[in-house]
């Protein structure tokens, strides 16, 4: 009786332990809205295609980057500044190609989670890989942020954030 006791605590605890793996991140702010009918944001209807959006550090503008380098840069309302928060790096959106039968736009932290700093921004190419030039992992915008090629153990999945989208062309990303 006393060894079941036991092996039925000891299964409690092993289950009952929050070391799993959450696809939405809540670590870092996020609140940010766009128009997907409006440049550059329109390059987010189309599969495949992802954009970094930043905000600058004194929060006066908002620039937007391609895979191709094409970047945009536009002014803040003092309401945007105010109530806009991009995470721990920024923000990664796109439309993944895989898995997506809905078309909706994924949203994932510019920062690598496995340094965990801001000023180590993920780096990502036209085929949807983001990598860190830092620690040398990389992770596929395509499948959902998981790690596609590693080089240090016990790397997470990227910092995802809930989407969602209106009627009008509008998604909105927070948590």
């Amino acid at each position: 009786m006393k060894r079941g006791l036991f092996l039925f605590i000891v299964l409690l605890t092993a289950v009952g332990c929050d070391n799993s793996y959450r696809p939405m991140s809540a670590k870092y702010r996020v609140r940010f809205s766009c128009r997907t009918d409006v440049a550059p944001f329109n390059q987010l209807t189309t599969p495949g295609r992802f954009l970094s959006v930043r905000i600058s550090p004194d929060r006066t503008t908002l620039t937007v980057t391609d895979p191709d380098g094409k970047t945009t840069t536009r002014p803040l309302t003092e309401t945007e500044s105010a109530s806009f928060a991009l995470g721990l790096g920024g923000l990664i959106l796109g439309t993944p190609l895989f898995d997506n039968d809905n078309r909706s736009v994924s949203a994932y932290d510019l920062a690598c989670p496995f340094c965990d700093q801001e000023r180590y921004r993920l780096d990502f190419d036209i085929q949807g890989i983001a990598k860190c030039s830092k620690c040398g992992n990389s992770w596929s915008l395509n499948s959902s942020g998981f790690p596609s090629e590693t080089v240090s153990s016990g790397v997470r999945p990227l910092y995802g954030y809930p989407v969602t989208s209106s009627v009008n062309g509008r998604i909105s990303v927070s948590n």
